[in-house]
């Protein structure tokens, strides 16, 4: 399935890549890294040829370039430009789920139990640097 772009990201994609004088670039994203909420995402202008390897897909007019590596994690990923009274940004919305994550003690980060126990806890949020039910933060690792 290819990565799309909603109407509103391009017609922001389209205004900035103008405004830098770059109107035939394209859009290139990637995985990033997984973090103990999910995936983390990657955007930036790309205005050289993509890589023999790269996937290329259009989308309301945007070329989104994609690795084969990410696009194995963001296969059928939409780039959404999202508003709110607070914050306006790009966000990636993703159908696939990430990998489950474990803090380095067993304990499943953002969630409170340990791995293989009934135990509860309180945590921090769901990032990142969160607490762990061991107590200690997260140091994410992706579960073998």
């Amino acid at each position: 399935m290819p990565i799309t772009v909603s109407e509103k990201a391009a017609g922001q994609l389209v205004t900035i890549f103008g405004q830098q004088g770059k109107a035939e670039a394209m859009l290139r994203v990637w995985v990033a890294g997984l973090g103990c909420s999910g995936f983390r995402y990657g955007m930036g202008i790309e205005d050289r040829q993509p890589e023999q390897d790269d996937t290329i897909f259009e989308a309301n007019g945007i070329r989104v370039i994609v690795d084969p590596q990410s696009l194995s994690y963001m296969d059928g990923s939409t780039v959404d430009w999202v508003e709110d009274p607070t914050n306006a940004g790009f966000s990636i919305a993703n159908p696939n789920p990430a990998p489950h994550t474990e803090c380095g003690c067993g304990g499943a980060c953002g969630t409170g139990t340990r791995a293989g126990s009934e135990a509860e806890a309180a945590v921090g949020e769901s990032e990142q640097g969160a607490t762990c039910s061991c107590g200690g933060t997260c140091d994410c690792q992706t579960r073998q």
